[in-house]
């Protein structure tokens, strides 16, 4: 495919972010429109930037993983790293009290720690072996985190509700402008960082023997991607809570759609990401305006068959 219709293809994905995003501000639990004096507008606006972030990064996170590990089950949500970034968040607010809320940027650092943490372990472990061992290490890693995450909650009344909306993914109810401000330029720098990683994941794809001769530096570039990754996963857990499969999804559909280069794939699996995760929100709680369903279950519903679907293809 040329490249005048890749920036064609990515351009479309900027229109329907737009499409769906004037959607998504116009519907909700209350119903169609913008409210009295735009009391609704100024309600959905918060978790309408925050879902469009959140999935970006996710999306572009999901694709680096999948470069890095040359696996195309990798995702953040699924090998453990936003698991890890919850339970950084929750003993952050099991040993800092009232002082967390009043510092937002320790809320980040603490999600970052953990899921550097996470990444570094699933790198250690099974990075390096078959599908079916990263996938089970980062399936140990992620209930070993969620376990750690429940048992915190319990012990700690005060953030238990707010920690078990996180582990449900079902934090954009809670965005304001205030408090998605922090996070939200950590998702976009990161995005921009992992980005920028395009041409040396190409490079990486032709294996790293190959990579080597051609003067790459393999392990700088893991170390970068790792990095980046977990940035982003837990700029964007700040955002949302656990919400497994849009790093999955949206890389293969940007694949499908424009080729493997990471060039054109990493920006256009952020695009679709970012409008999986709003329309998966806006769904949520428009369709059942009573018992509004978070954006992690409806990502669940459209992910789990996808990833039966992709495993199927690639078992070993």
């Amino acid at each position: 495919m040329k490249s005048s219709n890749k920036f064609v293809i990515i351009g479309w994905g900027i229109l329907v972010i737009i499409f769906v995003g004037l959607s998504a501000l116009a519907l909700g639990s209350a119903g169609f429109g913008w409210g009295q004096d735009y009391q609704l507008l100024a309600l959905r606006m918060p978790r309408v930037l925050a879902a469009i972030v959140a999935g970006f990064a996710l999306g572009v996170g999901g694709g680096t993983q999948q470069g890095l590990f040359r696996n195309p089950l990798a995702d953040p949500g699924l090998t453990g790293v936003f698991g890890g970034a919850l339970l950084g968040i929750a003993l952050l607010m099991a040993g800092g009290g009232t002082w967390v809320w009043e510092h937002a940027w320790a809320i980040s650092a603490a999600a970052f720690a953990g899921a550097s943490l996470i990444s570094i372990l699933l790198v250690v472990v099974g990075g390096r072996g078959s599908t079916a061992k990263l996938l089970l290490t980062g399936l140990g890693l992620n209930a070993f985190a969620a376990a750690g995450t429940l048992i915190i909650a319990n012990l700690f009344s005060s953030s238990r509700d707010v920690l078990l909306s996180g582990i449900t993914g079902d934090w954009l109810g809670l965005a304001t402008l205030s408090s998605i401000a922090w996070p939200m330029g950590l998702c976009l720098g990161a995005s921009i960082l992992l980005l920028i990683q395009g041409r040396s994941l190409d490079q990486l794809s032709l294996g790293e023997d190959v990579a080597q001769t051609r003067g790459v530096d393999v392990i700088s570039i893991r170390r970068r991607g790792i990095l980046f990754t977990a940035l982003a996963a837990a700029a964007a857990t700040c955002l949302v809570g656990q919400v497994a499969f849009v790093g999955l999804i949206a890389p293969h559909c940007a694949r499908l759609l424009i080729g493997p280069r990471h060039k054109f794939m990493l920006p256009l699996a952020g695009l679709i990401g970012a409008i999986i995760l709003l329309l998966a929100d806006t769904l949520g709680r428009s369709l059942w305006p009573q018992t509004p369903l978070s954006a992690a279950a409806m990502t669940a519903l459209l992910g789990a068959p996808v990833f039966i679907w992709i495993a199927s293809r690639h078992h070993e």
